[in-house]
Protein backbone atom coordinates (compact mmCIF):
# COMPACT_ATOMS: atom_id res chain seq x y z
CA UNK A 1 0.00 0.00 0.00
CA UNK A 2 1.36 3.18 -0.85
CA UNK A 3 1.36 6.16 1.28
CA UNK A 4 -1.74 7.99 1.79
CA UNK A 5 -1.62 11.97 0.99
CA UNK A 6 -1.32 14.22 3.19
CA UNK A 7 -4.28 16.52 4.63
CA UNK A 8 -5.70 19.13 2.17
CA UNK A 9 -4.88 22.62 3.07
CA UNK A 10 -5.22 25.64 1.15
CA UNK A 11 -2.42 27.44 -0.59
CA UNK A 12 -1.15 30.59 1.67
CA UNK A 13 -1.64 33.60 -0.58
CA UNK A 14 1.15 36.67 -0.51
CA UNK A 15 -1.61 39.59 -0.43
CA UNK A 16 1.64 41.65 -0.66
CA UNK A 17 2.13 40.35 -4.21
CA UNK A 18 -1.15 40.71 -5.16
CA UNK A 19 -1.22 44.27 -4.39
CA UNK A 20 2.14 44.56 -5.65
CA UNK A 21 0.44 43.19 -9.21
CA UNK A 22 -1.95 46.29 -9.32
CA UNK A 23 0.86 49.20 -8.78
CA UNK A 24 2.64 50.13 -12.02
CA UNK A 25 6.13 50.43 -9.95
CA UNK A 26 7.48 46.86 -8.53
CA UNK A 27 10.70 45.60 -8.00
CA UNK A 28 11.31 43.90 -11.48
CA UNK A 29 10.14 47.12 -13.04
CA UNK A 30 12.39 48.45 -10.69
CA UNK A 31 15.10 46.57 -11.74
CA UNK A 32 14.99 46.84 -15.59
CA UNK A 33 14.69 50.27 -15.69
CA UNK A 34 18.27 51.00 -13.59
CA UNK A 35 19.52 48.24 -15.82
CA UNK A 36 18.50 49.76 -18.58
CA UNK A 37 19.57 53.41 -17.33
CA UNK A 38 22.89 51.47 -16.35
CA UNK A 39 23.48 50.61 -20.14
CA UNK A 40 22.66 53.55 -21.66
CA UNK A 41 25.20 55.30 -19.51
CA UNK A 42 27.79 52.84 -20.47
CA UNK A 43 27.00 53.55 -23.69
CA UNK A 44 27.34 57.42 -23.73
CA UNK A 45 30.83 56.79 -21.63
CA UNK A 46 31.72 54.63 -25.06
CA UNK A 47 30.75 57.27 -27.46
CA UNK A 48 32.91 60.19 -25.73
CA UNK A 49 35.85 57.70 -26.02
CA UNK A 50 35.39 57.13 -22.27
CA UNK A 51 34.84 53.16 -21.61
CA UNK A 52 34.94 52.10 -18.04
CA UNK A 53 37.94 50.26 -17.64
CA UNK A 54 39.26 50.44 -21.56
CA UNK A 55 36.23 47.78 -22.54
CA UNK A 56 34.46 48.55 -25.71
CA UNK A 57 30.91 46.50 -26.75
CA UNK A 58 30.25 46.11 -30.14
CA UNK A 59 26.92 45.93 -31.25
CA UNK A 60 25.79 42.06 -30.28
CA UNK A 61 27.35 43.04 -26.54
CA UNK A 62 24.96 45.71 -26.29
CA UNK A 63 22.04 43.39 -27.33
CA UNK A 64 22.91 40.42 -24.73
CA UNK A 65 23.99 43.17 -22.24
CA UNK A 66 20.18 44.17 -22.56
CA UNK A 67 19.27 40.24 -22.42
CA UNK A 68 20.84 40.41 -18.96
CA UNK A 69 18.83 42.57 -17.96
CA UNK A 70 15.62 41.09 -18.93
CA UNK A 71 16.70 38.27 -17.44
CA UNK A 72 17.72 39.44 -14.11
CA UNK A 73 14.36 41.52 -13.55
CA UNK A 74 12.05 38.82 -14.93
CA UNK A 75 13.83 35.49 -13.24
CA UNK A 76 16.46 36.29 -10.66
CA UNK A 77 14.51 39.20 -9.11
CA UNK A 78 11.16 37.04 -8.46
CA UNK A 79 13.42 33.88 -7.19
CA UNK A 80 15.28 36.41 -4.62
CA UNK A 81 11.68 37.80 -2.84
CA UNK A 82 10.36 33.78 -2.98
CA UNK A 83 13.84 32.40 -1.40
CA UNK A 84 11.90 29.72 -0.07
CA UNK A 85 10.08 29.03 -3.48
CA UNK A 86 13.65 29.10 -4.82
CA UNK A 87 15.39 26.62 -2.58
CA UNK A 88 12.78 24.28 -2.83
CA UNK A 89 13.20 23.86 -6.65
CA UNK A 90 16.59 23.85 -6.70
CA UNK A 91 16.51 21.12 -4.33
CA UNK A 92 14.04 19.01 -6.14
CA UNK A 93 16.70 20.12 -9.65
CA UNK A 94 19.39 18.42 -8.01
CA UNK A 95 17.57 15.64 -5.99
CA UNK A 96 18.32 13.59 -9.52
CA UNK A 97 22.32 13.11 -10.23
CA UNK A 98 21.74 13.27 -14.38
CA UNK A 99 19.86 16.89 -13.72
CA UNK A 100 22.61 18.22 -11.06
CA UNK A 101 25.62 17.36 -13.48
CA UNK A 102 23.27 18.59 -16.18
CA UNK A 103 22.73 21.93 -14.19
CA UNK A 104 26.54 22.57 -13.05
CA UNK A 105 27.76 21.63 -16.55
CA UNK A 106 25.52 24.66 -18.10
CA UNK A 107 27.14 26.80 -14.55
CA UNK A 108 30.32 25.94 -15.68
CA UNK A 109 29.97 26.74 -18.79
CA UNK A 110 28.51 30.42 -18.26
CA UNK A 111 31.48 30.95 -16.05
CA UNK A 112 33.76 29.95 -18.61
CA UNK A 113 32.04 32.49 -21.30
CA UNK A 114 32.00 35.13 -18.93
CA UNK A 115 35.44 35.23 -17.63
CA UNK A 116 37.45 33.17 -19.88
CA UNK A 117 38.09 35.60 -22.46
CA UNK A 118 38.66 38.13 -20.32
CA UNK A 119 41.64 35.95 -18.58
CA UNK A 120 42.75 34.15 -22.37
CA UNK A 121 42.95 36.94 -24.25
CA UNK A 122 43.35 37.31 -28.31
CA UNK A 123 45.90 34.94 -29.27
CA UNK A 124 48.49 35.64 -31.72
CA UNK A 125 49.23 33.77 -35.27
CA UNK A 126 51.39 31.28 -34.61
CA UNK A 127 51.90 28.95 -37.75
CA UNK A 128 55.30 27.77 -36.24
CA UNK A 129 53.29 25.95 -33.51
CA UNK A 130 50.58 24.65 -35.78
CA UNK A 131 48.77 20.87 -35.11
CA UNK A 132 50.37 20.53 -31.97
CA UNK A 133 49.16 17.56 -30.34
CA UNK A 134 47.52 17.42 -27.12
CA UNK A 135 49.80 16.72 -24.08
CA UNK A 136 50.23 12.88 -23.59
CA UNK A 137 49.81 12.53 -27.97
CA UNK A 138 52.03 12.26 -30.97
CA UNK A 139 51.25 14.06 -34.32
CA UNK A 140 53.18 14.10 -37.71
CA UNK A 141 54.70 17.57 -37.44
CA UNK A 142 56.31 19.36 -40.53
CA UNK A 143 60.22 20.52 -41.38
CA UNK A 144 58.99 24.16 -40.65
CA UNK A 145 56.83 23.81 -37.49
CA UNK A 146 58.57 24.43 -34.67
CA UNK A 147 57.87 21.47 -31.77
CA UNK A 148 57.75 21.80 -27.93
CA UNK A 149 57.97 18.78 -26.88
CA UNK A 150 59.83 15.21 -28.17
CA UNK A 151 61.06 14.82 -31.34
CA UNK A 152 60.81 11.44 -33.31
CA UNK A 153 62.05 10.83 -36.33
CA UNK A 154 59.54 8.19 -38.64
CA UNK A 155 60.01 6.62 -41.99
CA UNK A 156 61.45 8.93 -44.61
CA UNK A 157 61.47 12.72 -43.78
CA UNK A 158 58.66 12.51 -41.97
CA UNK A 159 58.79 13.59 -37.91
CA UNK A 160 56.36 13.29 -35.37
CA UNK A 161 56.42 15.96 -32.24
CA UNK A 162 54.80 14.67 -28.82
CA UNK A 163 52.57 17.25 -27.13
CA UNK A 164 53.14 19.34 -24.03
CA UNK A 165 51.56 21.23 -21.32
CA UNK A 166 52.11 24.30 -22.60
CA UNK A 167 49.24 23.30 -25.53
CA UNK A 168 47.07 20.91 -23.28
CA UNK A 169 44.47 20.32 -26.09
CA UNK A 170 46.54 20.93 -28.64
CA UNK A 171 46.39 23.92 -31.40
CA UNK A 172 44.41 24.50 -34.84
CA UNK A 173 46.40 24.71 -38.07
CA UNK A 174 46.80 29.05 -36.81
CA UNK A 175 48.51 27.65 -34.47
CA UNK A 176 45.86 28.98 -31.46
CA UNK A 177 45.15 26.85 -28.55
CA UNK A 178 42.54 24.30 -28.72
CA UNK A 179 41.21 25.32 -24.88
CA UNK A 180 40.98 29.27 -26.29
CA UNK A 181 39.16 28.37 -29.31
CA UNK A 182 36.31 26.16 -26.89
CA UNK A 183 36.57 29.11 -24.67
CA UNK A 184 35.34 31.77 -27.67
CA UNK A 185 33.00 28.50 -28.92
CA UNK A 186 31.45 28.58 -25.20
CA UNK A 187 31.26 32.75 -25.43
CA UNK A 188 29.12 32.11 -28.53
CA UNK A 189 26.84 29.71 -27.39
CA UNK A 190 26.02 31.55 -24.40
CA UNK A 191 25.30 34.41 -26.85
CA UNK A 192 22.73 31.92 -28.42
CA UNK A 193 21.02 31.05 -24.93
CA UNK A 194 20.73 34.49 -23.35
CA UNK A 195 19.25 36.01 -26.64
CA UNK A 196 16.88 32.90 -27.03
CA UNK A 197 15.53 33.21 -23.23
CA UNK A 198 15.62 37.37 -22.81
CA UNK A 199 13.59 37.92 -26.21
CA UNK A 200 12.01 35.03 -27.78
CA UNK A 201 10.65 32.99 -25.15
CA UNK A 202 8.66 35.94 -23.66
CA UNK A 203 7.58 36.95 -26.98
CA UNK A 204 6.31 33.23 -27.77
CA UNK A 205 4.43 32.65 -24.01
CA UNK A 206 3.29 36.46 -24.35
CA UNK A 207 1.37 36.00 -27.57
CA UNK A 208 0.34 32.64 -26.10
CA UNK A 209 -1.01 33.63 -23.29
CA UNK A 210 -2.88 36.61 -24.83
CA UNK A 211 -3.87 34.70 -27.83
CA UNK A 212 -5.67 31.78 -25.16
CA UNK A 213 -6.53 33.89 -22.51
CA UNK A 214 -8.48 36.71 -24.56
CA UNK A 215 -9.67 34.87 -27.69
CA UNK A 216 -12.09 36.15 -29.99
CA UNK A 217 -10.53 38.61 -32.78
CA UNK A 218 -7.40 38.94 -30.54
CA UNK A 219 -6.48 34.96 -30.93
CA UNK A 220 -7.56 34.59 -34.71
CA UNK A 221 -4.96 37.79 -35.69
CA UNK A 222 -1.91 36.85 -33.40
CA UNK A 223 -2.66 32.28 -34.42
CA UNK A 224 -2.66 34.09 -38.40
CA UNK A 225 0.49 35.54 -37.92
CA UNK A 226 2.03 32.39 -36.15
CA UNK A 227 0.83 30.57 -39.49
CA UNK A 228 2.30 32.75 -41.33
CA UNK A 229 5.72 32.73 -39.80
CA UNK A 230 5.94 28.90 -39.48
CA UNK A 231 5.10 28.92 -43.49
CA UNK A 232 8.48 30.90 -43.80
CA UNK A 233 11.92 29.10 -43.53
CA UNK A 234 14.62 30.92 -41.40
CA UNK A 235 17.42 29.65 -43.47
CA UNK A 236 15.74 31.17 -46.38
CA UNK A 237 15.54 34.62 -44.66
CA UNK A 238 18.78 34.14 -42.88
CA UNK A 239 20.64 33.91 -46.22
CA UNK A 240 18.43 36.78 -47.86
CA UNK A 241 20.17 38.91 -44.94
CA UNK A 242 23.35 37.31 -45.55
CA UNK A 243 23.57 38.71 -49.06
CA UNK A 244 22.40 42.25 -48.41
CA UNK A 245 24.14 42.79 -44.90
CA UNK A 246 27.63 42.00 -43.07
CA UNK A 247 27.37 38.56 -41.48
CA UNK A 248 27.05 38.53 -38.10
CA UNK A 249 25.98 36.56 -34.90
CA UNK A 250 23.52 39.24 -34.32
CA UNK A 251 22.01 38.72 -37.68
CA UNK A 252 21.62 34.76 -37.08
CA UNK A 253 20.44 35.20 -33.68
CA UNK A 254 16.84 37.73 -35.03
CA UNK A 255 16.65 35.87 -38.62
CA UNK A 256 16.68 32.12 -36.57
CA UNK A 257 15.20 33.71 -33.24
CA UNK A 258 12.50 35.27 -34.25
CA UNK A 259 11.12 32.92 -36.99
CA UNK A 260 11.41 29.99 -34.90
CA UNK A 261 8.78 30.64 -31.78
CA UNK A 262 5.93 29.83 -33.33
CA UNK A 263 5.33 26.50 -31.93
CA UNK A 264 6.02 27.41 -28.28
CA UNK A 265 3.66 29.99 -28.91
CA UNK A 266 0.91 27.46 -30.09
CA UNK A 267 1.40 24.86 -27.45
CA UNK A 268 0.99 28.17 -24.80
CA UNK A 269 -1.88 28.75 -26.33
CA UNK A 270 -3.55 25.59 -26.56
CA UNK A 271 -2.20 24.70 -22.62
CA UNK A 272 -4.02 28.40 -21.86
CA UNK A 273 -7.07 27.44 -23.68
CA UNK A 274 -7.45 24.53 -20.86
CA UNK A 275 -6.60 26.28 -17.80
CA UNK A 276 -8.62 29.53 -18.46
CA UNK A 277 -11.31 27.60 -17.38
CA UNK A 278 -10.71 26.00 -14.21
CA UNK A 279 -12.11 26.77 -11.01
CA UNK A 280 -9.31 28.55 -9.68
CA UNK A 281 -8.88 30.90 -12.48
CA UNK A 282 -12.52 31.75 -12.76
CA UNK A 283 -12.59 32.54 -9.09
CA UNK A 284 -9.31 34.42 -9.39
CA UNK A 285 -10.81 36.56 -12.32
CA UNK A 286 -14.43 37.19 -10.77
CA UNK A 287 -12.73 38.56 -7.63
CA UNK A 288 -10.95 41.03 -9.91
CA UNK A 289 -7.50 39.73 -9.70
CA UNK A 290 -5.98 41.31 -12.92
CA UNK A 291 -5.20 38.94 -16.06
CA UNK A 292 -1.55 39.43 -15.46
CA UNK A 293 -1.60 38.45 -12.23
CA UNK A 294 -3.69 35.80 -13.23
CA UNK A 295 -1.48 34.52 -15.92
CA UNK A 296 1.65 34.92 -13.86
CA UNK A 297 0.41 33.04 -10.81
CA UNK A 298 -2.33 30.23 -12.11
CA UNK A 299 -1.82 29.95 -15.63
CA UNK A 300 2.15 30.07 -15.96
CA UNK A 301 2.90 27.87 -12.93
CA UNK A 302 -0.15 24.92 -14.47
CA UNK A 303 1.19 24.62 -18.15
CA UNK A 304 5.22 24.17 -17.05
CA UNK A 305 5.03 20.06 -18.01
CA UNK A 306 4.75 21.15 -21.61
CA UNK A 307 6.19 24.86 -21.98
CA UNK A 308 9.52 24.20 -19.71
CA UNK A 309 10.81 21.33 -22.03
CA UNK A 310 9.78 23.27 -25.12
CA UNK A 311 11.71 26.34 -23.85
CA UNK A 312 14.91 23.88 -23.62
CA UNK A 313 14.45 22.14 -26.77
CA UNK A 314 14.41 25.41 -28.53
CA UNK A 315 17.53 26.57 -26.61
CA UNK A 316 19.40 23.15 -27.53
CA UNK A 317 18.01 23.74 -31.06
CA UNK A 318 19.30 27.10 -31.74
CA UNK A 319 22.45 26.03 -30.37
CA UNK A 320 22.90 23.33 -32.97
CA UNK A 321 21.59 26.02 -35.43
CA UNK A 322 24.33 28.60 -35.14
CA UNK A 323 26.87 25.84 -34.70
CA UNK A 324 25.94 24.18 -38.16
CA UNK A 325 25.47 27.24 -39.88
CA UNK A 326 29.40 28.08 -38.94
CA UNK A 327 30.10 24.57 -39.92
CA UNK A 328 28.94 25.66 -43.49
CA UNK A 329 31.09 28.49 -43.07
CA UNK A 330 28.31 31.44 -42.84
CA UNK A 331 29.79 33.37 -39.96
CA UNK A 332 32.01 35.86 -39.14
CA UNK A 333 35.55 35.49 -39.77
CA UNK A 334 37.10 36.47 -36.65
CA UNK A 335 33.79 34.87 -34.66
CA UNK A 336 35.41 31.54 -32.63
CA UNK A 337 32.39 29.11 -32.76
CA UNK A 338 32.67 25.66 -31.85
CA UNK A 339 30.89 24.75 -35.61
CA UNK A 340 33.54 26.42 -37.39
CA UNK A 341 36.28 25.07 -35.61
CA UNK A 342 34.93 21.72 -36.05
CA UNK A 343 34.60 22.27 -39.70
CA UNK A 344 38.78 23.08 -39.73
CA UNK A 345 39.26 19.39 -38.19
CA UNK A 346 37.39 17.83 -40.64
CA UNK A 347 38.65 19.46 -43.82
CA UNK A 348 42.33 19.90 -43.22
CA UNK A 349 42.99 20.76 -46.92
CA UNK A 350 40.79 24.40 -46.48
CA UNK A 351 43.75 25.42 -44.13
CA UNK A 352 46.43 26.02 -46.49
CA UNK A 353 49.17 24.90 -44.45
CA UNK A 354 50.95 23.03 -47.51
CA UNK A 355 51.06 20.05 -44.87
CA UNK A 356 48.46 17.17 -46.17
CA UNK A 357 46.81 16.05 -43.35
CA UNK A 358 43.94 13.56 -42.65
CA UNK A 359 41.14 14.53 -40.16
CA UNK A 360 42.36 11.40 -38.01
CA UNK A 361 45.31 13.27 -38.18
CA UNK A 362 44.21 15.89 -36.48
CA UNK A 363 41.50 14.99 -34.49
CA UNK A 364 41.89 17.08 -31.71
CA UNK A 365 40.86 20.21 -33.81
CA UNK A 366 37.14 18.52 -34.53
CA UNK A 367 36.20 16.41 -30.88
CA UNK A 368 36.92 18.70 -28.61
CA UNK A 369 34.66 20.84 -29.88
CA UNK A 370 31.79 18.11 -30.77
CA UNK A 371 32.61 17.00 -27.17
CA UNK A 372 31.92 20.32 -25.86
CA UNK A 373 28.45 20.83 -28.34
CA UNK A 374 27.29 17.54 -27.63
CA UNK A 375 26.99 18.13 -23.40
CA UNK A 376 26.02 21.69 -24.00
CA UNK A 377 22.81 20.07 -26.24
CA UNK A 378 22.39 17.44 -23.62
CA UNK A 379 22.84 19.67 -20.38
CA UNK A 380 19.91 21.33 -21.99
CA UNK A 381 17.71 18.46 -22.42
CA UNK A 382 18.35 17.14 -18.69
CA UNK A 383 17.76 20.25 -17.33
CA UNK A 384 14.72 20.88 -18.90
CA UNK A 385 13.45 17.50 -17.53
CA UNK A 386 14.62 18.47 -14.11
CA UNK A 387 12.94 21.76 -13.97
CA UNK A 388 9.76 20.54 -15.36
CA UNK A 389 9.75 18.00 -12.54
CA UNK A 390 10.56 20.96 -9.87
CA UNK A 391 8.24 23.16 -11.02
CA UNK A 392 5.29 21.21 -11.34
CA UNK A 393 3.00 22.57 -8.97
CA UNK A 394 1.15 19.28 -8.78
CA UNK A 395 4.26 17.54 -7.25
CA UNK A 396 4.72 17.83 -2.87
CA UNK A 397 7.65 16.61 -2.45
Amino acid sequence: MGASPGPHRFEQVDWNEVGHSRRFVTPTRAVFFVGVVFLVGLYLFQLVDMAPLGVYFGRIDWVILLGVVVLTSVVVVPAVRRRELTRRVLYRLVSRPAHAVGAVFLGILSLVAVVGPAVVGSPELMFQHRFHAPYGFTAEASWSAECLGEVTDGEGITRHCDGTMTYPLGTNHRGHPMGHLIIEGAQTTLYVLVFTAAFVVPLAATVGIVSGFRGGRVDDLLMSYVDVQLCIPAVVVFFIGYMYWNVSLLLLLVMFGLFSWGGIARLVRSETLQRREDGHVLVARSLGASPSYVAKRHIVPNITNTLVPAIFHLLALLVLVEAGVAFLGFHHLELYSWGSTIQEGLDPAMTGVGLVMEPHEIWWVSTFPAVALTLTVVSLKLVGDGLRDALDPRRNH
